[in-house]
């Protein structure tokens, strides 16, 4: 069969379809990637808020002969309205229904002009990203050196102090609340050192970014910031030779590595006042949804929703980060990877809204766009990944502006406008083409 689009009610839609067009520009929905197969009635439910019809791939879905068939021929009935529908909160079920119901009401159109800003209570932005950098580095400083003493206590007495670990992560929580792109920017500055880079300290950072996203308290943050800088903590129990392992490991020595999550649960036992949610976070942050993770092969809602944000947050900066087993993936490039773990390694909806709270393209990335210009980042719009505003500095001859120029993408017309549309080609990694973003935020 040729490649057949279909156009289709949203209220007809169902999984396994293939929505690569639709009634509306990209930019104006919650979808950060422009084609997706749709994988849970969440999805639906989103498409049916934003849309009124969409055109359906038939080469690039799952459904049967019997169902293509059926879609083949039909048109959009044209007397429904193509402006957005009423927002709606759809009954919420299973362990992720909290989280469903903040992102529902983040995502309606009640909450647009929230959304619009990127932003809304409990923890609105108080800090420009230029005057929270200082705080943000600071706090990354010093959660750094509390680690490392933390890792030194428990690989020598065996046990971590809930004390210790609450006041090396304080600084961290309050700058994210003030403002996390400012931290984002500080992760990812980080990482060209890997003397001052800590993995368990940047995996602290997002899952707290993440909670804070999704409206959590201050008490469930605390947690994420402890479960996250401790996350690992079990490694003290595994020799160095395979803790630092260089290419490629063997069965034999994956298994090894793996009980570093039975060592690390057997650390918060021995310490005390070390909640669930935290132990949650240790036990499963290697757990996945479709059940191919470990070490108990848990899978759906089986995995604690503090074990599904730590699982997300850690393998995020895996693939950010340069380590024995492979380099470092542009932020761009890791992102799309994670969207196609959506419905497999991890529940879509996790995935969905961890990739609106990151960005496609973090604070203090640099970025290029499709006439050539190169910028870097400054500040996220969690309302469209995919259009932040960019401190332009070369232009499409490579040459550098005399002076940067401010280019908020939020304010850039669409494609109905009938001006040429400029977008972000591509993401690259902290320092490309000699840019240092911390000339332009410190």
């Amino acid at each position: 069969m040729s490649l057949t689009r279909v156009a289709v009610d949203t209220s007809k839609l169902r999984e396994g379809m293939y929505v690569a067009k639709l009634d509306r520009p990209w930019v104006e929905t919650p979808f950060v990637f422009q084609g997706f197969q749709i994988n849970d009635r969440n999805e639906i439910e989103q498409l049916q808020s934003c849309c009124s019809y969409v055109y359906v791939d038939i080469d690039r879905g799952k459904l049967s002969e019997a169902e293509i068939g059926s879609l083949l021929g039909k048109e959009p009935e044209m007397s429904l309205p193509l402006t957005r529908k009423a927002g709606h909160e759809a009954p919420a079920k299973g362990l992720l229904s909290r989280i469903r119901a903040r992102v529902w009401r983040r995502n309606s159109s009640d909450d647009a002009k929230s959304s619009a800003a990127g932003e809304s209570n409990p923890y609105p932005i108080t800090s420009t990203v230029r005057r929270e950098a200082p705080a943000a580095k600071d706090a990354y400083d010093h959660a750094l050196s509390r680690h490392r003493a933390i890792l030194e206590r428990a690989r020598r007495v065996g046990e971590v102090s809930f004390d210790k670990a609450s006041r090396a992560v304080k600084p961290l929580i309050e700058s994210i609340l003030r403002n996390p792109d400012a931290m984002a920017w500080t992760v990812f500055s980080k990482k060209r050192s890997a003397r001052n880079y800590s993995r368990a300290v940047a995996t602290s950072v997002w899952s707290v970014m993440y909670g804070r996203y999704l409206s959590f308290g201050r008490a469930e943050l605390q947690e994420l910031a402890i479960g996250g800088l401790l996350l690992d903590i079990g490694n003290v129990g595994v020799p160095d030779e395979i803790v630092n392992a260089e290419g490629s490991i063997t069965i034999t020595e994956f298994n090894s590595l793996s009980r570093h999550v039975r060592f690390g649960l057997q650390i918060l036992k021995s310490s005390s006042r070390f909640s669930d949610n935290i132990f949650a976070m240790v036990q499963c942050h290697h757990e996945r949804a479709d059940g191919s993770g470990y070490p108990g092969k848990k899978a759906g809602s089986h995995i604690p929703v503090f074990g599904r944000i730590a699982g997300i947050a850690d393998c995020y900066d895996a693939m950010t980060t340069k380590t024995a087993y492979s380099p470092a993936r542009a932020a761009y490039d890791s992102a799309r990877e994670l969207n196609d773990m959506r419905g497999k390694e991890f529940q879509s909806e996790v995935v969905g809204q961890f990739l609106r709270m990151i960005g496609m393209f973090p604070t203090g990335s640099v970025v290029e766009f499709s006439d050539g210009v190169v910028g870097v980042v400054l500040e996220q719009n969690r309302a469209n990944p995919l259009r932040p505003k960019v401190m332009l500095l070369r232009g499409s001859d490579g040459e550098p502006f005399d002076q940067p120029q401010i280019l908020d993408m939020q304010k850039l017309p669409d494609g109905n406008s009938g001006n040429r549309v400029v977008s972000i080609e591509k993401g690259h990694e902290h320092g490309a083409f000699g840019i240092d973003p911390f000339n332009y935020f410190a």
